[in-house]
């Protein structure tokens, strides 16, 4: 056989199970399956989504998997799902030894409700009987497997939890508004309860009440004080949480329960009703309340709504316990359970991973955060580095490295690594939502052509292109399909091209929060005025600075119109940190045309890490525009958001680093005016009084986290 081990992965094709749920469990078991295994697919039902059809060496249609030899494994994500006789070839051979996850027996104790009709009893009552064929079995909990055994006796068992959601192994926590349910229409859920709960409380009233997923007309009716958004994308969902004062969750009867460790993992308490399956995740008994106790549950929200003591003491207490149901660590009680480890796990040993990227001198923005996550990845894997002459395909024809991650941006730096990643597959970290420059600077216009055709499925002709290229506010395409295409996994930092793949090219790409990438310490008076005088800025006047190259998509344009308003009632100068490029004469005479030449610097070179700390440290105000499309990154912004520097950006920019307040925004289609107002007034916001929230948010996008969430990502 082509591979030892056989997943049955039709529970990821069948639309009752593939997202959340059961469906997340399996897709942990499958991306981070440490051998090549034989999938299981019904071709009846929807094809499996393009990424996880790669985790597989072989699909194979049925259950029928010639040569076999003894100890092959078998395993079922979803051994209750209908049609298990699909199966009979597999379970009925003494061989295999074969494992089935276990998640709940609620349909079996509440037949009333889950077994109404003839077809679903035959269907459940038939999975069961299957069921006792199994060699071994992996409860989602305690409470699971005591179930189990007292309907199948002493067998045996290993409780594993349920696997968290990759993104919210990366959540953090944001400016709460409301109280948050993550639900569905299953009555068992409970939302009844809260939503009586949070109608009786004037307290309660003042936040808003959000419930999510499907519900019947009757609900809505008397729910119509509460946001009932439906069924969400995973983007919406992670701002949901993001914003959560708490997260209650009022099930009846659960056999492990998602969003409690979800909240946990967001920093957001989790509010319970006191259940098997939630006392084992929640151990404080003051977290929980009785099913049908709305005026206990009431008492709880108050207490936590309006003592913020109190909700920081939840949070301490859950802080850690998300941890043990990681996709990594779920995974790996299974497949260790099996006799199967991951080569690193083996070892005993750290990670060896090989990283294509720039590094300084190159003159690249994503050269310097390689340069600043290799010591914190260094902590945590056996790193090897190629950079500039070393980049060559020997890091992905090694078996020595249990990962090759190529990092790759929109500029000729990244042509190389580029090519090798298409041509031979490694993870890959995109730091740029398009790639028509590095696409145009490879290829040339007529290639560009050919590959924007087959994105945007009509004809595209170099001309098109040729305009795109002047003027990326009109580019259709991204670019990004055969990166897409090869990449395992793609990696983007912010969740436009998230989605843009997903959708274009049905690739499941994951999301990174960018990162600091550079540390600083709040200045006193005495060092910003040394670093003025060391760059021989006037000490009266207001600076503002804007980082990085002098580039078409940088808003310049925009940005010295609005900063020739703002001179009629400020004395300021703008000063452009970053090295003469082939457009700066263009923006050097309208500066002269708008009358404020005079009090704009434009760089002439790439500045020392010296000089640009030091124009953070001097500087009133920065300003990051940006043009070309939705999804931009930008390490400068978030070096003035590291440095404490209140700051004017456009909105996707702030948005996609989550800036915190002392960045203003404003809109992506740039307005001078709007422009001039915003850098007007953080010219007079005191960096004094930013420093906890800046602290909180270096803290919380630190390059050590980052480094953790990657590792993750990749499957360690």
């Amino acid at each position: 056989m082509s591979a030892p081990f056989i997943i049955d992965m039709r529970c990821l094709q069948h639309p009752d199970y593939a997202e959340r749920g059961i469906g997340n469990h399996a897709r942990c078991i499958v991306t981070h399956a440490p051998a090549p295994f034989i999938g299981i697919v019904d071709p009846a039902l929807p094809a499996l989504p393009r990424n996880l059809a790669k985790c597989a060496a072989e699909l194979v249609p049925h259950g029928y998997v010639p040569g076999l030899a003894a100890g092959a494994v078998f395993l079922n994500p979803s051994p209750m799902g209908p049609d298990q006789n699909f199966l009979a070839r597999l379970l009925l051979d003494k061989r295999v030894v074969k494992a089935a996850c276990v998640h709940d027996f609620i349909p079996h104790d509440a037949p009333e409700t889950y077994l109404a009709s003839t077809g679903t009893r035959l269907d459940y009552y038939t999975a069961m009987a299957w069921l006792r064929k199994y060699s071994i079995y992996f409860p989602v909990s305690e409470d699971t497997e005591a179930r189990l055994k007292s309907l199948f006796g002493a067998v045996r068992a290993v409780v594993t939890g349920a696997a968290l959601p990759e993104w919210a192994e990366t959540q953090v926590p944001g400016d709460t508004r409301h109280i948050l349910m993550v639900g569905g229409g299953d009555a068992r859920k409970n939302p009844e309860l809260l939503v009586r709960a949070h109608a009786g409380s004037d307290v309660l009233r003042r936040l808003p009440l959000v419930i999510t997923g499907q519900y019947p007309p009757e609900f809505c009716a008397r729910a119509a004080h509460v946001e009932l958004p439906g069924r969400l994308s995973e983007s919406r969902l992670r701002q949901l949480y993001a914003g959560a004062v708490c997260v209650v969750t009022p099930s009846r009867s659960e056999g492990f329960s998602l969003p409690v460790i979800e909240a946990m993992a967001a920093g957001t308490p989790a509010i319970v009703s006191d259940i098997p399956a939630h006392r084992a995740l929640v151990p404080d008994a003051g977290s929980r309340f009785a099913p049908d106790d709305e005026g206990q549950l009431t008492a709880i929200l108050e207490d936590v709504v309006t003592n913020p003591a109190r909700r920081a003491a939840i949070i301490q207490a859950q802080s850690g316990a998300w941890r043990k149901f990681t996709g990594n660590a779920v995974a790996e009680k299974i497949w260790t359970s099996l006799g199967v480890a991951s080569p690193f796990v083996k070892r005993g040993l750290k990670p060896r991973l090989a990283m294509l990227t720039p590094l300084p001198p190159a003159k690249s923005g994503v050269a310097d955060y390689s340069a600043a996550l290799l010591p914190e990845l260094a902590k945590r894997t056996e790193l090897d580095v190629f950079s500039g002459a070393r980049i060559s395909a020997l890091a992905h024809l090694s078996a020595k490295y249990d990962a090759v991650v190529s990092v790759i941006g929109n500029s000729p730096y990244h042509a190389e690594i580029y090519e090798q990643a298409v041509a031979r597959g490694s993870a890959v970290i995109c730091h740029d939502s398009r790639l028509l420059g590095l696409a145009a600077w490879r290829a040339g216009e007529a290639g560009c052509a050919g590959m924007a055709s087959r994105e945007l499925d009509r004809l595209v002709t170099p001309s098109e292109v040729a305009k795109w290229i002047r003027n990326e506010n009109i580019r259709e395409a991204s670019f990004l399909g055969d990166l897409a295409a090869a990449a395992r996994p793609l990696v983007f930092h912010s969740r436009q091209p998230v989605e843009l793949v997903r959708r274009r090219f049905g690739v499941e790409a994951a999301q990174l929060p960018f990162a600091m990438q550079r540390v600083f310490e709040p200045p006193s008076e005495a060092e910003k005025a040394a670093a003025r005088a060391a760059l021989k800025l006037y000490p009266g006047q207001k600076v503002i600075a804007s980082f990085g190259f002098i580039g078409r998509l940088k808003g310049i344009n925009a940005a010295l119109r609005a900063f020739a308003q703002l001179r009629r009632r400020v004395d300021a100068i703008l000063v452009f940190v970053g090295e003469h490029t082939d457009v700066t004469p263009v923006y050097e005479a309208l500066a002269w045309e708008l009358g404020i030449a005079h009090a704009v610097k434009f760089g002439t070179e790439f500045v020392s890490e010296a000089a640009y700390r030091g124009y953070l440290l001097a500087a009133d105000a920065g300003l990051q525009l940006r043009e070309g499309g939705l999804g931009n990154i930008s390490g400068a912004l978030q070096d003035c958001v590291a440095a404490g520097l209140p700051s004017v950006a456009t909105r996707d920019l702030a948005e996609n680093i989550d800036a915190p307040g002392y960045v203003t925004r404003v809109g992506d289609m740039l307005d001078p005016a709007e422009i001039a107002q915003a850098l007007e007034g953080v010219l007079g916001v005191p960096r004094s009084g930013l420093e906890k929230t800046r602290v909180a948010q270096c803290e919380r996008y630190s390059m050590a986290r980052y480094s953790e969430g990657l590792l993750r990502v990749l499957g360690f």
